[in-house]
């Protein structure tokens, strides 16, 4: 495999070598993302305040979602870098959300500027260089050249840069520090969001709602039964958002499919989740997180965690679906707890995240 994928990264260079002779213009933004098929709310968000204020800008945009266990899918995805390599020529910004292949094992024009919106708010789980374990692991990632090639990366809180360094292997000088545009998002919608979580299901009108949102687990084991047990002859009404790659089958009636997971979280009496960014985004909008971190040592084995999850959330943790169905009903919240945990993570809640960068943005291509 390691042979192949660099045959693979010099097919890409040599190609590039050509491609680089199309001209770039200075007014042109190129937006890169695998993580899904359309434009994130970052995007988004960020697209349409340089179309308001810049509107001289070209804006292209190049989203398709590498889904890691599907053949077919990931040989398709072989060929995309070529179309994301004619962009990078011709553009001056870059502006991506995770690992991008023909982002970091190329050699790109010296005007180009290449940012890095990671998609969580976040660093809590180890991710990228943190979580690399094996030999193997360090070998695709060095020939891979992974997050390579940044020119600046975007966070939420100055906390958070000892971690995000650990990631991405750069120096404290690459941060931005202006929060992404989902916290704008978060912010602006919480409203509106109520009213979409009513309109898609007018049955939770006026009802108690405990959200689940557990993060993706390679050993796919999960407890929703015992959730689905402990809240059973429960005043709240349990909603499951299983990650996308979750394969485990649950009952269709705890399943709301209509509205995406960070819509549902205004509409929450309680977020519970385990090490996933949703916690963060939960505490944003000051909805109550609970965790249920039954497998934290083994999570932490496999994985690994930047903070140490039982410490740094005390008695919002808890080991059994039980315990957390007794808090709960209980209804008590340390409030002020969540607030300290949100500006740990995310500095700006003013809704200026989006403006900020986009001002930033704006500065380097001068």
């Amino acid at each position: 495999m390691i042979f192949l994928l660099l045959i693979y990264k010099k097919l890409l260079q040599f190609c590039y070598f050509f491609i680089k002779l199309l001209p770039a213009k200075k007014q042109r933004i190129v937006f890169l993302s695998r993580q899904t098929n359309k434009p994130s709310i970052d995007f988004q968000y960020l697209i349409n305040d340089i179309h308001a204020r810049y509107p001289q800008y070209e804006i292209n945009v190049l989203c398709k979602r590498m889904e890691k266990d599907n053949p077919k899918q990931i040989f398709s995805y072989l060929f995309h870098p070529f179309l994301q390599m004619v962009l990078l020529a011709r553009a001056s910004i870059c502006i991506i959300d995770g690992y991008q292949i023909a982002v970091s094992v190329l050699k790109h024009k010296k005007e180009l500027k290449i940012i890095q919106i990671w998609h969580s708010l976040a660093a809590i789980k180890k991710s990228g260089y943190a979580s690399l374990k094996t030999k193997k692991e360090k070998a695709i990632a060095k020939i891979m050249c992974m997050h390579s090639n940044y020119d600046f990366i975007v966070i939420g809180a100055a906390q958070m840069k000892p971690f995000f360094a650990q990631t991405f292997n750069c120096p404290y000088k690459k941060f931005w520090i202006t929060g992404t545009p989902r916290v704008d998002y978060l912010l602006a919608s919480k409203e509106s969001n109520k009213i979409l979580v009513q309109k898609a299901y007018p049955e939770l009108k006026g009802k108690k709602i405990v959200l689940y949102a557990p993060t993706f687990r390679k050993s796919n084991q999960y407890r929703f039964n015992e959730l689905i047990n402990a809240f059973e002859n429960s005043e709240y009404t349990l909603v499951i958002k299983k990650h996308p790659l979750t394969k485990v089958v649950i009952l269709e009636k705890y399943i709301y499919k209509k509205v995406a997971t960070i819509d549902f979280l205004s509409s929450a009496d309680f977020v519970i989740s385990d090490y996933s960014g949703t916690i963060i985004e939960a505490a944003v909008i000051e909805r109550p997180i609970l965790i249920f971190n039954y497998d934290c040592e083994e999570f932490s084995k496999s994985e690994g965690f930047f903070i140490n999850i039982e410490t740094e959330f005390k008695s919002m943790s808890f080991k059994t679906a039980e315990e957390i169905a007794d808090f709960v009903k209980k209804g008590v919240y340390d409030m002020q707890f969540l607030k300290r945990f949100a500006k740990k993570c995310v500095e700006n809640t003013n809704g200026t995240c989006t403006q900020t960068l986009v001002d930033l943005i704006m500065e380097v291509n001068k």
